[in-house]
Formats: C-alpha cells, structure tokens, sequence
C-alpha cells in the first residue's frame, strides 16, 4: 500500500488504514475474474444485492433532483441532505464518470450514485451530484466551465441546505476523477481565487492530455489541458486512489505516474491502491460493509474540514 509522503499525514491515518477490509470473498471472486476490463453494468451487478435500490430513501434523506446550474439540459445537480437547514456542515460535490460522453449522476432504480451521497451524509456532510455536457457535442473548455459554474451555484446556494461555501470538497471517479484535475490545475477556470475547495479527490482519472475526444488535435492546446504540472503547484489538497483491477491503460498507468510525479516534486499527497477492487467496484462498495475507501477518506476529509475551523479561529 502506497502513502502520502508527509511522515505526520501517514501517522495521522494510521489507525483507518488498520482497519482497511478489502472486498468479502463471494464479491472479490467475480470482480477478479472480470480482471482489468472495465465492465460498470457486470459490477453494478455484483453489487445490487448489497446495496438498497434507493439509499437516499432508504436512509430518509432529502433529495433535490435536477436543479439547473445552467441553460443546457445537462447543466443539472442533485442536493441530499437531511432536511436540516441550519448549520455549516462541509460539502461533498461528485462528479461521474463514464468517458466523458456518457455517465449520469443518477438513474432511478439504481443504488448509485446515491450511495456515495448517503455515505456524506453519514459523514455530517450536504451532498451534490453533478451532471455536466458530453462529447462528441461538447468539447473543452465546456466541461470545465460546467464544473466552475455548478461550484458557483453550489457556493451561492448550499447554506439553505445547512451546507458551509467555505468548506467544499470535489470528488470524480473515472471521468470525473479527470475533469476534478483539470478543474484544480487550471486556475484560469476557477470560479473564485484558490478554486474554493479545501480538498480536491480523484478516484481512477487520466492526468495527461491526449490526442481526441474532449481534448481535440491541436497539440498546443492539447498540452495546455495537461493536469499534471497544476496538480504539483495547486495548494488545493489531494487524495487519490487506482484499483487493483483498473484498466492498465490509462488509469493504473495514470495513477502510478501522478504519484511518482507529485513525490518526486515533494508535492504532499495521499495516494492508495485499491485492492481486491476493479474500477467500478471503489465506488459501488462505498456504503456496504467492505469500507477500504471509506475508512480513508472519511478521516481525510474531515481532518481537512477541521483545518478550515482551525484557520478561522
């Protein structure tokens, strides 16, 4: 297991990553045997019957569906809290994967990604899901943009729902995970000075810029999108994970180069492999009884939360 580079960080996680399960045998077994394809309806469905077809209600939570952010029919968040409107509680937002051309935030019948919204409210936090616009229509910077402009109206609008603007976290899987990191490292983009979060997480992205897709053919530009030397200046605190069975190309490769740049720089980080996981089962585990994820970033996140208090007082 690989670790952030601050000897204190690594102390202070000392005790949640003691505690780290990896997945029950009857789950690891088909997940293993998927190996590193990235199959998201094949492991949706090894974990359908260990997941509520509807967490939010299940666990009487509040859900505003599809608020726009934005003109496009894409342009839309979810909120999940739990009816209490007072308060400063921390903010979860989450972006999905799915290539950058597919993916949604939420289908109904289907435990995610709401899952991933109880488990921040479990956490004492307001949750946000967050849809934004798909190529081939939409190419960079309209990704980009829709996540500045869905943290604007997050950081305008959450105190309604007992949430704090000043205590935001950005969390991407896949996709995501990649959008998160070009969010971070292009400051240009940010929707206040310092990007207004106080922790960025990215779970199984792509760092480098390639040819196509969203990033186009211009090779100029194409090096511009790049993530990686954001990521080593950014002052924006960083949690990343890979999964053992992740795709070889590019997330493990992605994922083992931005920890061996961001290390090699000196940058503080926090960096963990996965085990017994593909790229799909991180997020579906979170909320079930295997906590390998959870048991870290739960600390994680509100250990940075609590920095924010500190600094205020």
């Amino acid at each position: 297991m690989k670790r952030i580079i601050a000897p204190l960080a690594v102390l202070a996680f000392a005790l949640p990553m003691a505690a780290r399960a990896d997945l029950p045998p009857d789950v690891a077994k088909p997940v293993a045997a998927m190996g590193h394809v990235n199959d998201a309806n094949a492991t949706r469905k090894i974990f359908d019957p260990i997941q509520p077809k509807d967490p939010v209600a299940t666990a009487g939570l509040k859900a505003d569906r599809d608020i726009a952010y934005g003109s496009d029919p894409l342009q839309k968040v979810d909120v999940i809290w739990d009816g209490k409107t007072a308060g400063n509680r921390p903010v979860m937002v989450f972006v999905h994967g799915g290539g950058f051309t597919g993916g949604d935030k939420h289908t109904p019948g289907q435990f995610s990604n709401d899952n991933l919204m109880k488990w921040a409210s479990e956490q004492g936090m307001v949750a946000v899901d967050v849809n934004y616009r798909l190529a081939p229509k939409n190419v960079l910077p309209d990704q980009i943009t829709d996540a500045r402009d869905a943290l604007a109206w997050v950081a305008k609008n959450i105190s309604k729902y007992g949430g704090d603007p000043n205590k935001m976290f950005l969390w991407g899987h896949s996709a995501g995970a990649s959008l998160v990191g070009l969010y971070v490292s292009h400051p240009d983009y940010h929707y206040k000075t310092g990007g207004g979060l106080i922790g960025a997480v990215m779970t199984s992205g792509g760092y480098e810029a390639r040819p196509g897709g969203i990033f186009g053919n211009d090779a100029e530009k194409i090096k511009y999108w790049s993530s990686v030397d954001g990521l080593k200046k950014t002052a924006i605190p960083l949690f990343f994970t890979r999964a053992e069975w992740d795709p070889e190309t590019p997330q493990i490769a992605q994922g083992e180069m931005i920890h061996k740049v961001l290390t090699e720089s000196g940058k503080d980080h926090f960096f963990h492999v996965m085990k017994t996981h593909n790229h799909m089962s991180q997020i579906y585990s979170v909320g079930t009884t295997e906590k390998q994820l959870t048991d870290l970033l739960g600390p994680w996140l509100k250990k940075n939360a609590a920095n924010v208090k500190a600094a205020a007082n």
